[in-house]
């Protein structure tokens, strides 16, 4: 008997482009996960992935899609004034619904569970049937990117604040459990460390380095309880969480890795 795949993509922001790279991996393979589950930029990917798109489709969507960081960088220390958040005019969900060909969860390739979190009591939503847009949209909703997700029941935001790379939801839906956490690193130039941390001082930079901090801590404490067969934390250089315009930078940055993940995953299948 064969021994099932389940993958589990993370990632709030533009590190979490990298998860595409890791669909390719597996489809250079041959190989098809029975289960996938995702949060933030994470749960977009994973959505796509069960939807039978493509890694080449996903690099499509971002070739298409025209939003600000798709086309050009946002500088993060001249934002200002932002009530809501500084993406939430891309109209997201919307295109979603137009680019992928399956929209609801019953009829995906294989079973999808997305994470989003309850803004008022700060409870994980596991969405797993209905609209697979509108559950991205709720488990994207990341603090200071979209506002967030307003239904009739609640509001939901970023599943990262409380399930960075949602693994645990799919545990014990798989033989082999693969954990894709992108994070964001900066190069090792003393000077441009200098820098970084000096801008880290202003306000979105350094909410960004708290959220970051905390959800370490919740994967840490999760991995305790939870084995992983593959854990794959990929490094991601870009300058900050919009910068979507790095897209191909991110994908190219990540060969020498993902062959080394092949490996992992050929070993853990055998």
């Amino acid at each position: 008997m064969s021994k099932t795949l389940g993958v589990a993509f993370g990632g709030s922001g533009a590190e979490g482009i990298a998860g595409i790279a890791y669909v390719r991996a597996l489809e250079q393979m041959g190989i098809e996960p029975n289960i996938v589950s995702g949060t933030g930029v994470g749960s977009v990917i994973a959505a796509m992935y069960a939807a039978g798109m493509s890694s080449e489709d996903m690099i499509k969507f971002l070739d298409d899609v025209n939003f600000p960081g798709a086309k050009r960088p946002i500088n993060e220390n001249k934002v200002k004034d932002a009530k809501y958040g500084i993406l939430d005019d891309m109209g997201l969900e919307e295109y979603f619904q137009i680019v992928v060909p399956v929209k609801v969860f019953d009829r995906l390739y294989f079973p999808l569970k997305i994470v989003a979190a309850d803004y008022v009591d700060g409870s994980e939503v596991v969405f797993t049937d209905g609209s697979v847009g509108t559950a991205v949209r709720a488990g994207v909703s990341i603090p200071g990117v979209f506002s967030p997700h307003e239904t009739e029941e609640t509001f939901y935001i970023d599943g990262s604040c409380v399930n960075p790379v949602p693994f645990d939801t799919i545990r014990n839906d798989c033989d082999v459990l693969v954990c894709i956490d992108p994070q964001i690193v900066h190069g090792s130039d003393e000077d441009e460390q200098d820098e970084e941390i000096e801008l880290s001082l202003n306000v979105f930079p350094a909410f960004k380095g708290a959220y970051d901090a905390a959800k370490r801590a919740l994967i840490a404490e999760k991995m305790k309880s939870c084995d992983i067969e593959v854990y794959e934390k990929v490094p991601v250089n870009i300058i900050n969480m919009y910068d979507f315009v790095q897209y191909s930078e991110i994908l190219d940055s990540l060969e020498d890795r993902v062959e080394e993940f092949k490996t992992k995953i050929t070993e853990a299948m055998a």
